[in-house]
């Protein structure tokens, strides 16, 4: 692996970079979502989980013994999926 890439593995920034992809993705998937079908609660409840996932990995990686952080990172995730499935469970009915 290059060096520059360990580098964004080490310090966390790999996750930074994918929750700003996940931003980015999102805000193109809210543009087309009238073409693609998906709901605007369940797009924004899964952006949510995702990049609450991804910065409860930021924590991690940057700063281990922060474990409040990542807590309540892993918090807000788990309340983002269980929002996203009530989300496509109402849609569903």
């Amino acid at each position: 692996m290059p060096g520059w890439l360990a580098g964004l593995f080490e310090t966390g920034t790999i996750a930074l970079v994918a929750v700003a992809v996940l931003i980015v993705e999102t805000g193109v998937l809210m543009a087309l979502r009238h073409r693609s079908g998906l709901g605007a609660r369940t797009l924004v409840f899964n952006a949510v989980s995702g990049i609450a996932l991804l910065l409860a990995l930021w924590g991690a990686l940057s700063e281990p013994s922060n474990t409040v952080w990542i807590a309540a990172c892993l918090t807000v995730g788990f309340a983002g999926h269980l929002g996203d499935v009530r989300a496509r469970w109402r849609r569903g009915a």
